[in-house]
């Protein structure tokens, strides 16, 4: 066989054409990708419910990065809805400009179930996901040993 010919098999079956069986890890990924995408709707549609918070297209982006980067909602509330975390996402990023917003006052929470207990556990599950990829940490914890840092010279 010449390289020509091997090249071109190898592009052949390298990239799925439609119609083919996609192999097992082609198919999970698929499936990954087009429940983030179902996300990303969900997400536009309540944006849309909720045009009473004015949003920047700053504030829409940051929605987006929290979808991505929480693809597993059970990790953040086992029980609730995807359109219910969304509203999570979308009421947090409207709290960080405007702290005295209110749940309760909202009938579009009432309609997907989002309380303020659910909300809070929702945040908190968000910050402490967020806490423990960072880099810096507060003195008091627990995650280093302070008097072996102390006695090295490191802080």
């Amino acid at each position: 066989m010449s390289l020509e010919s091997t090249t071109k098999l190898l592009k052949k079956y390298n990239n799925y054409v439609p119609g083919e069986k996609r192999t097992h890890r082609q198919e999970k990924i698929h499936k990954q990708k087009q429940r983030l995408q179902e996300k990303h709707l969900i997400a536009d549609e309540l944006l849309n419910e909720t045009k009473f918070l004015i949003f920047t297209e700053y504030q829409k982006q940051h929605i987006h990065y929290l979808i991505d980067k929480f693809q597993d909602f059970r990790k953040l509330h086992g029980n609730c809805s995807k359109e219910a975390i969304i509203l999570t996402f979308i009421f947090y990023v409207a709290k960080i400009n405007e702290p005295k917003l209110k749940l309760c006052n909202y009938r579009v929470t009432k309609k997907y179930g989002l309380t303020d207990n659910v909300f809070e556990l929702i945040i908190c599950r968000l910050v402490q996901a967020l806490l423990s990829e960072s880099k810096i940490v507060p003195v008091g914890t627990t995650k280093y040993d302070q008097d072996l840092l102390y006695r090295t010279g490191q802080r």
